[in-house]
């Protein structure tokens, strides 16, 4: 074998390990983290609304029964995964249906709002000032601007906020809520609960209509909520 040729065989095999571990790199599903405690928000609001022994149940449906009796650590660190968020989300649904699956998601993503963002006292002052301003809908355009940011920090999910003439739209481009599902109909319920929540506090208790127009769960590009600009009362 001449010299040349040597070397174009090393080079030839060099490319294909380059290629080779390409490949592996793409097969490789990136992990994606929730907050621990938001995570045992949704299960201890479970336990209040089906018992222990429901949650239980619930657990082994979502195959993540490691958690039963040892719920995350009551912390914000990023350490729940996206798949598990997306297997407890489809595990209510399986037991609760459409509707019920609904109500119980929309209450715990309130109240993970809430919780998170009383871990977070200098983002809620800083929330705070910068919505001084005269109007609501400058107010709620702030707010979401900044609560997109918050999100985008304490979750490994990606939320890009714009708006049209009637709405304020929150796009969720990495959804943990539908993480792994496939459905007919949008299921970010939980999603919507948060920025529910996160309206009320804004604007200091009024309500508006929130509805999740795409989800990726029902093969959409993206997770679409929409928020209309007059306030339902």
């Amino acid at each position: 074998m001449t010299e040349d040729k040597a070397k174009e065989q090393e080079k030839e095999s060099k490319e294909e390990a380059v290629k080779e571990e390409a490949k592996k790199e793409e097969a490789k599903e990136e992990v994606y983290y929730y907050p621990n405690k938001w995570a045992r928000i949704v299960l201890t609001s479970a336990e209040e609304v089906m018992g222990p022994q429901g949650v239980r149940s619930m657990l082994n449906m979502a195959k993540i029964p490691q958690y039963i009796d040892n719920y995350p650590p009551d912390n914000m660190k990023k350490e729940f995964t996206f798949e598990g968020v997306g297997q407890l989300q489809q595990a209510i649904w399986d037991m609760y249906g459409n509707r019920g699956a609904r109500v119980f998601a929309v209450r715990a993503g309130e109240q993970s709002f809430k919780v998170g963002l009383a871990q977070f006292k200098s983002v809620a002052a800083a929330a705070q000032v910068a919505m001084r301003v005269g109007s609501l809908e400058g107010k709620v355009k702030l707010g979401l601007e900044f609560f997109s940011k918050f999100f985008n920090t304490v979750t490994d999910q990606v939320v890009e906020v714009s708006e049209d003439d009637k709405h304020w739209i929150w796009t969720i481009t990495r959804c943990p809520v539908c993480w792994g599902r496939k459905a007919e109909e949008p299921v970010c319920h939980l999603a919507v609960g948060v920025l529910q929540a996160a309206l009320a506090w804004v604007t200091e208790g009024k309500k508006f209509r929130v509805l999740e127009t795409e989800c990726k769960a029902k093969g959409d590009e993206n997770c679409v909520i929409k928020i209309e600009k007059v306030p339902v009362e």
